[in-house]
């Protein structure tokens, strides 16, 4: 009896969603803002427009009636930038008078490339925080550079035939390194599934490509609309059902009809308003993303949630010396 009571599926009391609460008119106040005033001052309030962004949204997104929380300070975002767009205009500049420096510049920087993205995910986990207890991630410099050499070398010397691998290491990688106050997450899915869903999707672009030629290209958007929502919808289930953090479990129910519905008719807005509804679109996008989206079991995520919280001393301190960039990769 104990061992069915382990293996039945769960009842649909013990699954938590996630709820979003934001509103585009709301939104829409914040993005006209941020918008007139990162253009009325070159680009500088682009930090605070990110924060004030990122705050609505989480802000918005609840699990057990609690919000999340992104913590970081416009400032330190605002100095990583400084700091990515001078070293940009130095390798331009560098390799307009010089292409030799250029090209050491160019080695340098994918050199530098792991240590910036460690920064980054360290800067945007220790920012993130839901109940007083922040996310954190841990990876290693050099472990990031190993990731790196997918995508950089190996993907495109294959030509292509990596990606799934690569995705698949992305996100296990992540996920590993990533963690909820003390506890990591888990990653439990197998390249080989990975592989299994991009050759669906390669098979679905392939309709993509014959629906568009039979339909002289008149029915290019809509079908590649709803490639796009099979792939991002496959990946996605794929991904969230095979993530864990401790005991708790993720679903995901993102659908490809409803994605298709829900990309169409914001392309569709955003189009016809001349980007006025992309407020809009953002809204429906998130609530539709993140309300299928949940965790289970119900009955031990207020305990988990309790532990975390009782362990936050042990790690809140690491956020101190990690605010000083975001890069945004």
């Amino acid at each position: 009896m104990a061992h069915q009571a382990d293996t039945a599926p769960s009842a649909p009391s013990d699954v938590v969603p996630l709820r979003f609460t934001g509103q585009a008119g709301e939104y829409f106040r914040i993005w006209i803002v941020n918008i007139c005033l990162s253009v009325v001052t070159i680009g500088i309030y682009s930090a605070w427009a990110k924060v004030r962004r990122k705050r609505y949204f989480y802000g918005n997104t609840l699990l057990n009636d609690a919000a999340f929380e992104y913590l970081a300070d416009p400032k330190a975002i605002l100095k990583g930038r400084i700091i990515v767009v001078g070293g940009f205009a130095v390798y331009s500049f560098a390799g307009k008078i010089d292409p030799l420096a250029g090209i050491v510049l160019l080695v340098v920087f994918l050199g530098v490339l792991p240590w910036l993205i460690v920064r980054a995910s360290r800067f945007n986990a220790v920012n993130s925080a839901h109940r007083n207890v922040r996310f954190g991630f841990g990876a290693s410099y050099g472990k990031m550079g190993r990731l790196l050499v997918l995508p950089i070398v190996l993907v495109p010397l294959t030509l292509g035939l990596l990606y799934p691998y690569y995705v698949y290491r992305k996100k296990r990688f992540i996920l590993e390194h990533s963690a909820y106050g003390a506890t990591p997450f888990v990653f439990t899915a197998s390249a080989g599934a990975f592989y299994l869903v991009y050759l669906k999707v390669a098979l679905m672009f392939l309709l993509f490509l014959v629906g568009s030629i039979v339909t002289a290209g008149i029915g290019a958007l809509p079908l590649y609309i709803w490639f796009a929502a099979y792939r991002d919808g496959a990946v996605a289930r794929l991904g969230w059902k095979s993530t864990r953090l401790g005991s708790l479990r993720f679903d995901c129910t993102w659908s490809t009809a409803g994605l298709f519905k829900l990309h169409f008719l914001n392309t569709l807005g955003i189009v016809f308003s001349g980007g006025l509804l992309a407020p809009w679109a953002a809204v429906r996008t998130a609530r539709y993303q993140l309300q299928r989206i949940s965790l289970e079991p119900a009955r031990e995520i207020g305990a988990f949630v309790t532990a975390a919280q009782e362990r936050v001393g042990a790690v809140g301190d690491e956020a101190s010396d990690l605010l000083g960039f975001d890069f945004g990769l």
